[in-house]
């Protein structure tokens, strides 16, 4: 059974790929994949015939920080194989494969709930993560910060540029990643706090403020930021990342794993309340 391997732009691969998502997950690619933010940090191994994708794996080499030391991990994700082609075997020799090109490199996964009995089988274990939440109200004017899209230089150098990072659980070099999710659920909540020099990313559903991600080079405090939060009506701030730097000490309500289910595999000294950055996601 040969596997096929992709890191870089490789459109011909590209539509293979895309198409493949397309039919498993219903949403596509190509917003990310024309901005041509492919590089070889993404490992993407399929299995093709006859032109057509029918089943991958792919990885993300990302450096995180845990109780404030760094390592690099593998992030798991688009484990999928087409409807017609299940019960062959093909995700098994594919997660087999490329662990045994990493056997000694901790990895981890957001899996899909149907598919929790899948992963153990490789040595990952399932493992309870949280959100951070703070109960603050917050009533700005939606002048208080300026809006930028998701191709500007102001915002790209920002998320390249980003200095301070959480000690307790952090990935620090997903940037492409992090455009992905800028271009696919927040292209219209990208905000930049004159003030404090801040750029914020977030969604607000009532009286729910989901704060997906700060970037800043400076520490700031959560008393700085909601000054020019440009929100109002907010009750609860929900943290998309391990907020301890912002000098909050929030909450923290453990997800239902039967519904978000998380797995690592691998040494990771985990603390004992922790949500990875929900923009560094795949």
């Amino acid at each position: 059974m040969q596997i096929t391997m992709n890191n870089n732009c490789n459109p011909a691969y590209e539509r293979m790929f895309d198409n493949l998502i397309r039919e498993v997950f219903g949403f596509s690619f190509a917003p990310w994949l024309e901005r041509k933010l492919w590089d070889e940090q993404y490992e993407s191994f399929s299995i093709i015939q006859d032109g057509i994708m029918l089943s991958n794996v792919c990885i993300y080499k990302t450096d995180m920080l845990v109780h404030g030391q760094s390592f690099r991990a593998h992030q798991f994700g688009a484990i999928a194989t087409r409807e017609s082609e299940r019960g062959k075997g093909f995700s098994r020799h594919l997660m087999e494969y490329v662990l045994s090109l990493y056997p000694d490199t901790p990895a981890f996964l957001y899996a899909n709930p149907s598919v929790v009995d899948f992963y153990p089988r490789f040595g990952f274990r399932q493992v309870h993560t949280f959100r951070p939440q703070l109960t603050i109200a917050i009533n700005n004017s939606p002048d208080k910060a300026v809006k930028y899209g998701v191709d500007s230089d102001l915002i790209r150098n920002a998320l390249y540029d980003k200095r301070i990072y959480s000690s307790i659980a952090d990935n620090m070099n997903t940037q492409s990643i992090q455009i992905f999710h800028l271009l696919m659920d927040y292209a219209d909540g990208i905000y930049q706090l004159p003030d404090c020099g801040a750029i914020v990313i977030a969604e607000q559903n009532g009286g729910k403020l989901f704060l997906a991600d700060v970037i800043t080079q400076k520490p700031i405090s959560i008393d700085e930021l909601v000054k020019e939060l440009p929100f109002s009506g907010i009750e609860v701030v929900e943290f998309g990342f391990c907020p301890e730097w912002l000098d909050v000490n929030p909450r923290w309500e453990q997800v239902d794993w039967g519904k978000e289910p998380f797995f690592v595999k691998g040494d990771w000294n985990l603390p004992d309340a922790f949500r990875f950055p929900s923009m560094s996601a795949t």
